[in-house]
């Protein structure tokens, strides 16, 4: 069984508008906070629109340039 991780729990937003508390729990904590700050940015300047929130995570995109 796969670990729960931020792409998992954005596609899971970008396909149900919402996620689980249980998700959310099993989520590793980097990836909660990242998640949580995408998701006010989200609300705040894309209008909530499932297509705008970003599908991978911002230090994963660092990491592979690195």
């Amino acid at each position: 069984m796969s670990k729960y991780q931020y792409e998992d729990a954005v596609k899971q937003l970008q396909e149900s508008g919402s996620i689980g508390l249980v998700d959310l729990k099993s989520l590793p904590h980097d990836d909660l906070v990242e998640l949580f700050e995408e998701i006010k940015v989200w609300c705040l300047y894309a209008n909530g629109k499932a297509d705008k929130l970003p599908k991978e995570s911002k230090k994963k995109k660092k990491k592979k340039k690195e």
